[in-house]
C-alpha cells in the first residue's frame, strides 16, 4: 500500500511544471518579479516548486491570544520553517503567505524571518472578521487601505511589502465583503499584486465571488480561488477553470482519527489526505495542470492550538514533514 508521502509526491511531481506555469501567471507584470518578505524580488526561474497558501504562525495573533511570548513565537516559526527548508527534497524557494495587515506584524515578520534561507511572500487584505474602522469605507478607500503593495506602507519598519492580496469569504458574500472584493481587483489592477482567495468550495463561494472581481475586469489568471479541495463537484471545478487558477490547497486537513476531538470535524473537515490526491490527479487528467496551485494551508511553527488539535497532530505525525514540502 502507498503511503501519504508517496502518493502525495507523485502528485506533486507531476504538478511541478503547472504549479510554476501557474506561479507565472502571479508575477508583477512591471517589475517581472515576486514581492518577497526579503525585499529582494523573486524571478520565476528562482522560485520553483512553490506553496501557494500557507500560514505562519508567528504572522498570527494566535501567540498572544495563548499567552505565547512574541519572541519565543517568533522563533519557534522560524525554526519550524527553517526545518522544512532543511527537509525538503526541493532545491527551490517556498513562498508562503503571510497575514500582513498590522504593523506590529510586520516588524514582527521583517525581524523573524529576514535571514531565513527560503524566501516567503507576506498577504495583505482582510479575512472574515474586520475592524469597525474597515466596514466603515467606501470601496475607494478600501483600495488605498487593503494594499500594503502600491505605497510600500511596511517599508518605515521592515523594507519589505506584500506579494499576495488575500481575501475571504463563506457562503453568500456580506454587503462589505463584496466591497472588499472589488476593492481587491481594483488594487491589483494598480499594482499587478495578485489576488487569492479563502471559500467555502462546498458552497460554491468561487462562482459567487466571480462578479466583483468581472466588474473592474480583473484578469481571471490573476486571481486564485482557494480551497477548492474540499469539494468533489468537478462540474464547479471545472467551471473555475475556465480563466482562474484554482488552489487545492488543504491536503492535510482531515480529521479522520481525530474522532474523540469534538473540535477536530469543524475545524480540519473529514475529508481523507487520499481523496484530496485523487481530485488533484482527476484534474490533471483533464487537462488541467498548468491552473493547479496545490499546499497545505497550515500553521508553520505553532506548537499548540487553545483545542489542543495541535498536540493531538503532532503525535500522529511526529516529524511535522506528512506535507507537500
Amino acid at each position: 500500500m502507498q503511503t501519504r508521502r508517496v502518493v502525495l509526491k507523485s502528485a506533486a511531481a507531476r504538478t511541478l511544471l503547472g504549479g510554476l506555469a501557474g506561479c507565472a501567471t502571479w508575477l508583477d507584470r512591471s517589475a517581472q518579479a515576486m514581492r518577497s518578505i526579503r525585499a529582494r524580488p523573486i524571478t520565476i526561474s528562482e522560485a520553483g516548486f512553490t506553496l501557494t497558501h500557507e500560514d505562519i504562525s508567528a504572522a498570527r495573533q494566535d501567540s498572544c491570544v495563548l499567552g505565547q511570548s512574541s519572541s519565543v513565537a517568533q522563533s519557534s516559526s522560524a525554526k519550524g520553517c527553517e526545518r522544512i527548508a532543511r527537509q525538503s527534497g526541493w532545491r527551490a524557494n517556498d513562498c508562503r503567505c503571510v497575514d500582513f495587515r498590522y504593523r506590529s506584524r510586520r516588524q514582527f515578520i521583517g525581524r523573524g524571518f529576514a535571514g531565513c534561507r527560503r524566501s516567503y511572500l507576506a498577504a495583505t487584505g482582510l479575512w472574515f472578521d474586520p475592524p469597525l474602522s474597515m466596514r466603515l469605507r467606501y470601496v475607494e478607500e478600501l483600495t488605498l487601505v487593503l494594499p500594503a503593495v502600491r505605497f510600500n506602507m511596511a517599508s518605515k519598519y521592515t523594507g519589505i511589502r506584500a506579494g499576495i492580496i488575500k481575501v475571504a469569504t463563506t457562503g453568500k458574500a456580506t454587503p462589505f465583503q463584496e466591497l472588499v472584493l472589488k476593492a481587491a481587483a481594483r488594487a491589483s489592477l494598480a499594482t499587478g499584486v495578485p489576488v487569492t482567495t479563502h471559500t467555502a468550495a462546498s458552497q460554491r463561494d468561487g462562482e459567487r465571488g466571480r462578479p466583483p472581481f468581472l466588474s473592474p475586469k480583473l484578469e481571471p489568471s490573476r486571481v486564485c480561488i482557494g480551497h477548492s479541495d474540499d469539494t468533489d463537484d468537478l462540474s464547479y471545478l471545472t467551471a473555475l477553470l475556465r480563466g482562474y487558477l484554482i488552489g487545492l490547497d488543504h491536503i492535510p486537513h482531515s480529521a479522520i482519527g481525530l474522532e474523540d476531538n469534538a473540535s477536530a470535524s469543524p475545524l480540519l473537515g473529514i475529508r481523507s489526505w487520499q481523496t484530496r490526491a485523487l481530485l488533484i490527479k482527476a484534474l490533471i487528467d483533464q487537462g488541467y495542470m498548468k491552473q493547479i496551485l496545490v499546499s497545505n494551508d497550515w500553521l508553520f511553527g505553532f506548537s499548540s492550538y487553545v483545542t489542543n488539535i495541535m498536540d493531538v497532530m503532532d503525535r500522529v505525525n511526529p516529524d511535522g514533514m506528512a506535507f507537500i514540502h
